[in-house]
């Protein structure tokens, strides 16, 4: 404070003794321009360099006087002009190139920065700005370049950041990683070089590294607001839902107000089966924003799986209320149709989300559904084939109308469309062995019969029925060793009248009277009007 009050009184004294060096004036000038006066300043900058010309100085402080005044062109002539006088001045070429920058006119401004750095080819600084003005002018390999071409002695962790930064803009993002990736070797406490080689590789859909140099950069909470969002999305991504239930919750510590965030939480909760904090956290988003229909869709869902279809109702219908483009809730309203057995209220919800652009595809097969559960088979085989007429291969439909046909006695169709979802899924257990079965129960295709009902059990080793598809294969091939030995395992794993028909009729061909009969009659316990087993009973003497 004392340095400046002397400064200002013998500025004064300068003033008053009417100074007629240019350093006098220079030094005055400056002071002006610290308070801000910059038109007096200029005077006292325009007669020092009319009185002392040779100092290169003078010529930079009255340009950068001009141009904070906004009269680039006015201090542009006194930077070219400094220029001339002294070629070998950085700081004047610089100026000058400030000034055209001032004008929007970058490649004059490149011009006076490539000359600075022909004078000193050792200044860390102008290779910067003129790499700057490159990248400014769209020309990103040229201001790599720039930086390639500055001596290794000053080249730090920063400028390879930079380069890394540059290499990237151009798509080049193995050699930006490898720059940032020098950067950090350079400097361990680099968090750009850090969030530079996540970032290269979060650019090229590689979750798993991006989120791991993610992870290393946020030392301190500095970045949680941006590059904490970020882990958010990619943990969801990779379906890492305890990682992104903490990362969320430490950003709530900074922002508890964030409805984005705080529905993030809510969603990774919900992944994860917790059910009632993740409906908290989607209450608490609602109470901050009413109309968040996000939060008001989720909180709808949960309700619906924990079976509360009031509540499920009320968040649906509000949220419909605020936006009833949003498809899915139009679909929401529909299951919770289906749930409650409103039928008409369904379809006309899966109506509408068809009308507001759902998926078609998935829309017929809804429709479907709700007929089926009405006992409407034909309107539902209606509805499955329209579904599968805008995609032949979608398993939801297949399986559905494969049921269905089942179901109405339509076994010819039910077994070709089991058979075209084995093509869609090779490893689809109940179609594998409804085929394989079909065949065995036709004494048809044996082997191939065979081959079907393994590869099921694969899939489900222990299923009863699968086990008794099997044996029954087993019996059309006059393998009766075997067939007994699976179904009987089968007819312990499942009590159901087929099997023990099944049984019964192995051991008769075993020539265990005995052992058919009380399999037989333990097949009449579960199906006591079941006349075959009354029939087969008959012919064993009973």
């Amino acid at each position: 404070m004392a340095f400046i009050t002397i400064w200002r009184i013998l500025a004064a004294a300068l003033l008053c003794a009417q100074p007629e060096t240019p350093y006098e004036l220079y030094s005055i000038g400056a002071q002006l321009e610290l308070d801000g006066k910059i038109m007096q300043a200029i005077e006292q900058y325009e007669r020092a360099r009319m009185l002392g010309p040779e100092s290169p100085e003078i010529f930079t402080a009255l340009a950068n006087a001009y141009y904070k005044l906004g009269q680039f062109d006015a201090g542009i002539a006194v930077a070219v002009e400094g220029v001339e006088r002294f070629p070998e001045d950085i700081d004047v070429c610089i100026t000058a190139a400030v000034g055209y920058i001032g004008k929007g006119d970058v490649k004059s401004a490149i011009f006076y920065y490539e000359r600075a750095r022909e004078r000193d080819p050792a200044n860390r600084d102008t290779y910067f700005g003129l790499s700057v003005l490159y990248e400014s002018s769209g020309a990103l390999t040229q201001a790599r370049h720039v930086l390639i071409d500055m001596p290794d002695t000053l080249k730090s962790a920063d400028v390879y950041v930079r380069l890394g930064t540059l290499a990237g803009k151009e798509d080049d993002h193995a050699t930006a990683i490898a720059y940032y990736h020098r950067a950090y070797n350079m400097d361990t406490t680099s968090i750009p070089a850090l969030l530079g080689i996540g970032t290269a590789y979060d650019l090229q859909n590689i979750a798993d590294s991006s989120i791991y140099y993610y992870e290393k950069s946020l030392q301190d909470d500095s970045l949680l607001l941006t590059v904490g969002k970020r882990l958010i999305e990619l943990y969801a991504d990779v379906e890492e839902y305890r990682k992104m239930a903490s990362m969320a919750k430490r950003i709530l510590v900074l922002d508890y107000n964030d409805g984005y965030i705080r529905r993030n939480l809510g969603y990774a909760l919900y992944q994860m089966g917790m059910l009632e904090p993740a409906l908290m956290e989607f209450l608490i988003c609602v109470g901050l924003e009413p109309e968040d229909t996000y939060a008001r869709f989720h909180a709808g869902r949960i309700y619906l799986e924990t079976g509360a279809y009031d509540a499920a109702l009320s968040e649906i219908k509000q949220a419909i209320a605020i936006d009833p483009d949003f498809v899915e809730l139009w679909v929401y309203r529909g299951f919770i149709g289906i749930e409650t057995e409103d039928f008409e209220a369904a379809q006309y919800a899966f109506t509408e989300a068809a009308y507001r652009g759902a998926d078609v595809v998935q829309i017929y097969y809804l429709l479907g559904v709700v007929e089926e559960m009405k006992d409407q088979y034909e309107p539902a085989y209606f509805y499955y084939h329209k579904s599968l007429k805008s995609d032949p291969k979608n398993l939801a439909t297949l399986e559905a109308l494969a049921h269905l046909c089942d179901r109405v006695d339509k076994k010819g169709e039910a077994v070709r469309t089991f058979e075209r979802i084995i093509e869609v899924d090779s490893v689809n257990a109940t179609a594998l062995n409804y085929v394989g079965y079909w065949f065995a129960e036709r004494s048809e295709k044996l082997d191939y019969a065979l081959e079907l009902i393994d590869r099921a059990l694969e899939q489900e080793p222990d299923n009863g029925f699968f086990i008794d598809s099997r044996g029954w294969a087993f019996y059309q091939m006059g393998r009766y060793e075997q067939a007994r030995d699976d179904l009987e395992r089968a007819s312990e794993l499942v009590e159901d009248a087929v099997i023990f028909e099944h049984l019964g009729d192995v051991y008769i061909k075993l020539k265990n009277t005995e052992k058919a009969r009380a399999a037989y009659e333990k097949g009449l316990e579960f199906e006591p009007d079941n006349n075959i087993l009354k029939r087969k009973l008959q012919s064993i003497g009973k």
